[in-house]
C-alpha cells in the first residue's frame, strides 16, 4: 500500500465518530496507532468494499485471539469519502476524501429525526423487540446522520443508501423517510394504523 492507501475494515454495524469498536480480524500487518477505514460490512455475496463512505478510525489496540486471530479495538475519528478502493493478497485498501460539511439546514434536521427514531423505537419496543425510548442523537449533524442509521432495522443496501447520501441534511432527511415507512408498517403489523 501507498501512503495514501489506508487498511480497509467491513465492520458489522456502523462507527459513529467518538465511539469505538472491536472486531475479530486476520489482519496481522496493522499496529496500534495506524490509521484505517472502518466501512458497514455487506450482505452475504457483496463484496467487501461495496459501499462508498466510512468512518476514518485508529486502531487503539491488537490483541491476540489465536493463531492468524486477532481483536482490534478502533476509534472512530471522523467520516470520510471513499475515492479509490482495492485489494492485494487478500487485503482490502481505500483512499478517502473528507465528507462535506453540514449546511445549517443540518442542525435543524436533527430533532425532527431524533422524534422519529423514538416513535420508530417505542413502535418496536410494542412489537416485543428490544428498543432504546430514550435516544439522544448527536446535535452534530453529520455524527447524528450516521447514528441513525446504525438504529436501522433495514436491510444492508438501504443503509449504504442513506449513508452514501451527498450532504447530512440529505442523509438526514433519507433516514427520516425510512423511519417513517417502517414505523408505519410496524403499526400496521400491530393493527394500530394511524395511530
Amino acid at each position: 500500500m501507498s501512503a495514501d492507501e489506508l487498511p480497509l475494515l467491513p465492520i458489522r454495524r456502523v462507527l459513529v465518530p467518538g465511539t469505538r469498536a472491536a472486531l475479530p480480524s486476520d489482519r496481522d500487518d496493522l499496529r496500534p496507532g495506524d490509521p484505517l477505514v472502518a466501512v458497514l460490512a455487506p450482505a452475504e455475496g457483496e463484496p467487501a468494499a461495496a459501499g462508498s463512505v466510512g468512518t476514518l478510525a485508529q486502531l487503539e489496540e491488537v490483541r491476540p485471539l489465536g493463531p492468524e486471530a486477532f481483536l482490534l479495538r478502533l476509534s472512530g475519528r471522523c467520516l470520510v469519502r471513499l475515492t479509490g478502493v482495492g485489494e492485494r493478497a487478500g487485503r482490502w485498501w481505500a483512499k478517502v476524501a473528507p465528507v462535506p460539511e453540514p449546511g445549517p439546514e443540518a442542525g435543524l434536521l436533527v430533532e425532527t429525526v431524533e422524534k422519529a427514531l423514538r416513535r420508530y423505537s417505542a413502535v418496536r419496543a410494542e412489537a416485543g423487540e428490544a428498543a432504546n425510548l430514550h435516544i439522544e442523537l448527536s446535535r452534530d449533524p453529520v455524527a447524528a446522520s450516521h447514528e441513525v442509521a446504525s438504529y436501522l432495522r433495514i436491510s444492508w443496501p438501504e443503509v449504504q443508501d442513506i449513508l452514501e447520501a451527498g450532504r447530512a441534511a440529505e442523509r438526514l432527511l433519507r433516514a427520516r423517510a425510512v423511519l417513517e415507512r417502517e414505523t408505519e408498517l410496524l403499526r400496521r403489523l400491530l393493527g394500530r394504523e394511524g395511530a
